[in-house]
């Protein structure tokens, strides 16, 4: 962990006003969801107009971007063969009906159960409080004059509300990007040992429209659905929890058919299953099951005409389970410089939800979650983060890339 006299060398550098004020800068910086993902150009321009630009003010100068538009930096003399990835992500929920979505309006934590103020705009709880605290916690490990003789890797992607590991992938496989520990973004302080993984899967059952007042001309894709439905949810075998991360599951949780006409037998239904993911679980033999219960539904005969349903299924995106031990390296040296940066221990738990941390563990690269966001704002109208805790995780960050790298 840091030594005392470093400690308070950070600590002096690393203010709530300073937070604030980078909060409210990145959450003025529009970086929506839309359909086009990650290929979303307000993406890219946030990250050249309101990360990029920080970066070179504090005085580094290896950036590039990758293909997909994520940016790519590094610092330290690289020295040690020890390095550390600290990952953002730009892209946050759409404004939706938040009215002051990007306004960086400052507020009175305590009513919300945070402690003292909070800064609101759109990706404030998950990922522009995070980007904050990363930001600082380089800045004041620049601005202290500690070499960094190790290597420190900041990304900025343009993921963030996607659901895949497309862009973290073009990083770590496309520009050959590794370092042996990775922290992502977290949620109250708390460090993610573990979480479920997921995979989406898409059916389609077609059939042959017809008017609805005579069904029997038709094949109501409808109900060949419902019979998808059925098999699946019903046959899938879960097998036993675990003991941290609880069950896997599998839940219908999208349908819509087409056309869209008023009392007309449908002609095609498309459903989307999520199937949730222990660590050993095999993504492709978890979607093939799906699969061969799905297209049992193939051929079958629409009782109202006698008419076969056609199946169709498909694999979409997939995010790998994550689990690591409480006391590997990357937790010992977080809690480490926690005690020395802000006087405690953080609380450990395991998340319900998946992200990239599954897909760097998989690729031999250590990775837990932790940070000032907040899940219980995400996605609503208060979505904020706290400055105190935003504060709180740069300078348990600054300290560890300290304590790692010099």
């Amino acid at each position: 962990m840091p030594d005392a006299a470093t400690a308070d060398r950070l600590k002096a550098l690393i203010t709530l006003e300073r937070s604030k004020a980078i909060l409210r800068d990145l959450v003025r910086v529009p970086s929506p969801q839309t359909d086009l993902m990650e290929a979303e150009p307000l993406l890219r321009e946030f990250i050249i107009k309101a990360v990029e630009p920080r970066l070179r003010a504090m005085g580094l100068d290896r950036i590039r971007y990758d293909a997909m538009g994520n940016l790519i930096a590094e610092m330290g003399a690289d020295t040690t063969g020890r390095s550390l990835m600290l990952i953002t992500n730009a892209m946050n929920q759409p404004q939706a009906t938040m009215r002051n979505a990007y306004d960086g309006d400052v507020i009175d934590a305590r009513p919300h159960g945070l402690p003292g103020e909070a800064v609101l705009g759109k990706g404030a709880s998950e990922q522009k409080g995070h980007m904050t605290s990363v930001l600082q916690a380089m800045e004041a490990v620049i601005q202290s004059g500690i070499p960094v003789r190790g290597r420190l890797v900041f990304l900025c992607c343009t993921s963030g509300e996607t659901g895949r590991h497309d862009a973290i992938r073009s990083v770590v496989e496309g520009e050959g990007v590794r370092a042996d520990m990775a922290i992502l973004g977290g949620t109250s302080l708390q460090v993610n040992l573990g979480n479920r993984g997921r995979i989406d899967v898409f059916a389609r059952v077609q059939g042959l429209p017809s008017h609805s007042a005579r069904p029997h001309d038709g094949c109501n894709a409808i109900t060949g659905a419902i019979e998808v439905i059925r098999r699946v949810t019903s046959g899938v075998q879960l097998g036993e929890p675990h003991p941290k991360l609880g069950p896997r599951t599998i839940t219908a949780n999208h349908i819509r058919s087409f056309p869209d006409a008023t009392h007309t037998v449908q002609e095609s239904c498309e459903i989307t299953f999520d199937r949730r993911l222990l660590p050993g679980d095999d993504p492709e033999a978890a979607f093939e099951e799906i699969r061969a219960l799905a297209m049992q539904v193939d051929g079958l005969k629409d009782p109202a005409s006698g008419k076969p349903w056609g199946v169709t299924v498909e694999l979409g995106p997939f995010m790998y389970p994550n689990l690591v031990a409480p006391d590997c390296a990357l937790v010992q040296a977080l809690q480490a410089s926690a005690r020395a940066m802000v006087g405690r221990e953080e609380k450990t738990w395991y998340a319900p939800s998946a992200f990239d941390q599954g897909y760097l563990n998989h690729m031999g690269i250590e990775c837990v979650n932790y940070g000032a966001g907040e899940h219980m704002f995400a996605h609503t109208d208060l979505d904020m983060a706290s400055v105190d805790r935003t504060n709180d995780a740069a300078r348990v960050l600054a300290g560890m890339v300290v304590d790692l790298l010099a």
